[in-house]
Order: C-alpha cells, then structure tokens, then sequence
C-alpha cells in the first residue's frame, strides 16, 4: 500500500488499484514505449506534419530509448511554421489554444492545442503534486495568470478545490506590496509562483519587519534563482520549499518534487524525456546536463514527438528515497538562448546576473537591457521602498570575472539605475529574459 500521492496518481493512469505498490522502472518504461508507438501511430494517421515526417520510421521497432534516435526531431519553428498542421482532431474538440510569441524580433508565432481531456490529465497532476503542500480547508497564492477556463491560474484552482483546498490568484504580479496584503489577509498556508516575485516577496517583508508563520509550504516555479536568493524565501517564510517545471508545450505541468529539494519527479504517464546534447543531438547518460526533449504520450489534440524544447537540464541518476519509479529532473538551469555574448566572445547568463545582483538585500528584481552596436549593458533595479541605488551593486557587477575582463579589455559600458522602489517590480507573469536594444 502506497500513502504517496504520485505514486498514487501513477498507480490510477496505469489502470492499477491506487492503493497498490507502484511499479517498477522498467515496467513503466515498457509501458510509456507502448503509449509512444499507439502516439505515433495515431499521429501518422491524423496529422498531416507527422505523416510526413515519420515517413520510413519503423514505429513498431520503438521499444527503448536508445530506438528513438532514430527519429527526428520537432522544433520550434516547426511550430511556429504551420501549427494547425500538427493537429489530430477536429477544431470542435478543441476546448484551449494557447499562443507564445517568438522569442526574437520577428517571426510567427507558436500556437498549441489541447482538448478538454488534455487539460483533465494536468489537473489531475496539479491535484495529486500538491498534496504534500496543502491540506483540506487551506489556501494557497497562487501567482498565475490567466483565471479564464481553461487558462493555468484556472486549471491550478480547478486541482486544489478537489483537495478542499481554495485559491487566491492576483492580478497584478509586479505589484508586490499588494501580493502582500493578499497574502496577509488570506492567510494562506502556501505560496506558489515564479521565484522572482517570492523573492521580492520575502525581501519587502524583511524590509518591512513583518514575520508570519501562516505559510508552511512555497513552489517555485519558471524562474531559476541563486542559492543565496533561496535561502531568503526559506530563511523568512520559515517554510519548506518545492521546484517545479512546465512549459505550455507539457501543457503546463512537467515535474514537481515529492519532498523538499527531493528532484522534480517528472510526468512521466504524460510524456517521456531525453535529454540530448544540443549540438550532437546525441542522448547524454543521467547526470549530465544538456536540452530537454519530450515526446508526449497521452495528448490527443496535438502530439509532439521529440520536441526540443531548448530547456536545459538532467535527469537525476540516483533513486529517490520516496521510492516511486518516476525519473527525477534536477533544477532547470535555463534555456539554451539565455543570456548575451560580451564583446570578447565570453557568455554571460542571466543567471550569472541573478548570483551578483540578487543577493543585495535591497534589491527585489532587475530588468537587463543590451545594445551590441554601443556594447552597452543596462541595469534596471526594482528596489525596496525608501532605498536608492548605491555603488554596491555596480562593484559586484565590475568585479564579476567576465564583466571584469570585457570592460578592461573591450571598452563594454556598465549602468545601473533606479526602476521601481515603490513595492513593484519589472517582471510579470512572464519568464525573465535579456531585452536587447
């Protein structure tokens, strides 16, 4: 008997008593590679992109992840190319279409498509992966957008109310003074949202001297953070904290921890992933990192067979002390295109930005502007309110070993400037990103 709720979960999407123990690894695998070729096979029959692509693929020979090299990959701009060409059902079953912009100046965008029962089986991943963090009559704040049917604010409400459980989703996420009257007067038992605005969160109540010990749990979602920033939000709410990832193209859920920093377990009735060496396209063992590639199992409206999503991240290669079969996703590191090359050639990430800039107690976000041309990089400061910038942000940023070396060598311009110090900040529901000018 299982009192794990994903292992329960997995024990229910397999057609098991949920009581019963779980499966092992390899029997969930022989039965996710059952569910990939009946996806593949529905996929050359009904979707006109498929048809084409897996054209000479022996489906039936895909048994094991290394068979699946032999197939190619779906992009992007796949997506973004002819979107309503991936689909397998009619436009009448279809209950949400979601469109992300490109990511560059121009281009088309991408759009995707989900059924209603596509949308039931991420609700049923939300309900069971926050059962660790909320319990029956508590309330949750959960910073999302989109509180229309079928959005992620409504889906992630849909999920808890079947644990009895209610959720306050805000309007505005760049205004953290007002995420912490909701916050206060909800008295909610969980947090859940992009870390930036929790971080922001926990640094407006530090500098406003309020202490609560309402919240028992906070899942961190989107943003990567530094550890210094991580230890704020666990050293102020006093809290357990939980990481998941997802992206629209896993309809929104992908992989949530079962305990604190446990490694995300990833949904694995849903999708199985690679991951791959971005520049080979070869599959890299457990423990090495390189770009996410997932291959959905159970969608219906539109199947993606070996997307890349441009995710960067490894599949963890120890057992999870919970015991559940489901591979586990170390800490998304970010995106293939994240961050911006200095005028030396050097790299510099947002991340590397988040480890100098976060840090600073005062700071609760940042915006990141560059101009190539003027080889110009622009700091935007979301301040606590009553603070102003001081030099100490800017000699963290001049001291950091590559802005170091392509200000010394290559004449690269450094500003740092007031944004916001009235309890907002520049980031909203939407990723972080480098904006260049």
């Amino acid at each position: 008997m299982t009192d794990r709720p994903l292992g329960s979960w997995l024990n229910l999407r397999m057609g098991r008593d949920p009581d019963m123990e779980t499966v092992s690894a390899e029997e969930l695998q022989n039965w996710q590679f059952e569910l990939l070729r009946k996806t593949m096979f529905n996929a050359v029959q009904s979707c006109p992109f498929y048809r084409d692509r897996l054209a000479g693929i022996q489906i039936g020979a895909v048994h094991t992840p290394a068979n699946l090299e032999k197939i190619p990959f779906t992009t992007a701009e796949d997506l973004r190319n002819g979107p309503e060409s991936f689909l397998c059902v009619s436009q009448d079953e279809i209950a949400r279409a979601v469109t992300l912009a490109s990511s560059g100046s121009s281009g088309p965008p991408k759009r995707l498509f989900f059924t209603a029962g596509d949308l039931e089986r991420t609700i049923e991943f939300f309900h069971y992966g926050m059962a660790p963090m909320l319990n029956k009559g508590e309330t949750i704040l959960a910073i999302l957008p989109d509180s229309r049917p079928g959005g992620v604010g409504s889906i992630f409400a849909e999920s808890n109310s079947r644990l009895g459980a209610e959720t306050v989703l805000p309007v505005n996420p760049s205004d953290i003074t007002t995420l912490l009257h909701l916050l206060l007067d909800s008295h909610s038992s969980c947090i859940l949202g992009p870390a930036i605005q929790i971080h922001a969160l926990a640094r407006l109540m530090e500098n406003k001297k309020i202490v609560i010990n309402h919240v028992r749990s906070v899942l961190l979602c989107w943003d990567v953070l530094p550890k210094a920033s991580m230890r704020t939000i666990s050293r102020i709410f006093d809290c357990d904290i939980f990481s998941h990832w997802g992206m629209t193209e896993t309809c929104l859920g992908g992989a949530v921890d079962c305990s604190p920093d446990s490694g995300m377990h990833l949904r694995e009735p849903d999708f199985f992933i690679e991951i791959i060496d971005p520049v080979t396209g070869k599959q890299v063992p457990d423990g090495v990192k390189g770009e996410i590639v997932i291959s959905t199992l159970s969608r219906r409206a539109m199947p993606l067979i070996r997307y890349r999503t441009g995710d960067v991240g490894c599949i963890c290669d120890d057992d999870c002390s919970c015991g559940l079969p489901l591979r586990r996703l170390k800490a998304v590191e970010g995106r293939l295109d994240d961050g911006l090359t200095l005028p030396d050639g050097g790299r510099l990430t947002l991340n590397d930005l988040n480890d100098i800039i976060l840090p600073h107690s005062d700071v609760l976000d940042f915006s990141v502007e560059y101009t190539p041309e003027k080889q110009e990089l622009s700091i935007g400061l979301d301040l606590v309110p009553e603070s102003r910038p001081d030099s100490a942000v800017y000699d963290s940023l001049m001291s950091y070993s590559k802005i170091k070396k392509a200000v010394q060598n290559h004449n690269l311009k450094i500003t740092t400037r007031l944004a916001n110090k009235d309890g907002k900040i520049n980031s909203g529901f939407g990723k972080r990103s480098i904006i260049y000018k």
